[in-house]
């Protein structure tokens, strides 16, 4: 459990479901984007599901599923710095340093006798002609008292990406993609020599669907909760990932067989 299915639970729940999560929610990229470029992504890289379960069949198994979480400890959080840098607006400000404030209003508006919502609208265009929108509505509530424990401003933003940036969010999510073909293409078969037939089927669900459906499936919840207590770090959450990515590479180096004895 902890030396395959686990890790390989969180590699892949993180290169194809948190990345795009990461995507809509942290960079503010419209969905039309985010979900064609992953759907372009994981187009490229399906056949290399197949591709490393026959190279396993050659050279081993345990080999190259160590081999992609280990890739996956080494360049998830960089993968992840390019998609923010290219998509977000903050990682876009950062690198040219030129945008400018092409549309900025504010609206007040009577909400009723007593309190009033004031509306901002912000527009930035970016000189690769990236555009940012986000907007803000705030009430002003007459009476202090009566204003929500913790009320805050109603917040949305959108990114939209100039068509130039298309392949440097594809690319990453590519390489992520590879981790999960190369962790998940040969799971099967190793978990099947693992345990002899006459209880193969009940020993291998165990552990994969644990693996799998807890430790994988909490990946885009539980990285996203972090995010939300270090909110001045986008990359926060990837600890949950990477964390049980390095546990299970150092489990799986010591005890995984390299050959199982029901193979």
């Amino acid at each position: 459990l902890f030396g395959a299915t686990m890790g390989q639970g969180v590699v892949w729940y993180t290169g194809q479901f948190y990345a795009h999560v990461f995507l809509k929610n942290t960079c503010n990229l419209i969905p039309d984007q985010a979900d064609t470029w992953v759907s372009i992504a994981l187009l490229l890289g399906t056949g290399f599901f197949v591709f490393f379960g026959w190279l396993s069949d050659k050279i081993g198994r345990k080999i190259i599923i160590l081999g992609g979480m280990a890739l996956a400890l080494l360049f998830t959080k960089p993968l992840f710095q390019q998609l923010y840098a290219v998509a977000s607006p903050k990682g876009k400000a950062a690198q040219e340093n030129l945008d400018k404030r092409v549309g900025s209003s504010l609206t007040s508006l009577a909400a009723n006798k007593i309190d009033s919502m004031v509306v901002s609208d912000t527009t930035k265009v970016y000189s690769d002609g990236s555009v940012y929108k986000k907007k803000t509505e705030t009430i002003l509530f007459a009476d202090a008292s009566k204003k929500p424990k913790g009320y805050a401003p109603k917040v949305t933003a959108s990114m939209t990406l100039a068509e130039s940036n298309k392949w440097l969010i594809i690319w990453p999510l590519f390489a992520l993609l590879m981790f999960v073909t190369m962790v998940y293409g040969p799971m099967a078969a190793f978990l099947v020599e693992l345990f002899p037939t006459r209880i193969r089927y009940s020993s291998m669900s165990l552990p994969y669907h644990i693996g799998n459906g807890v430790f994988g499936g909490l990946v885009p919840f539980l990285a996203t909760l972090i995010g939300t207590y270090n909110p001045t770090n986008p990359f926060a959450g990837l600890i949950y990932p990477i964390g049980i990515t390095a546990l299970c590479l150092i489990i799986g180096a010591f005890l995984l067989p390299k050959n199982p004895a029901h193979a």
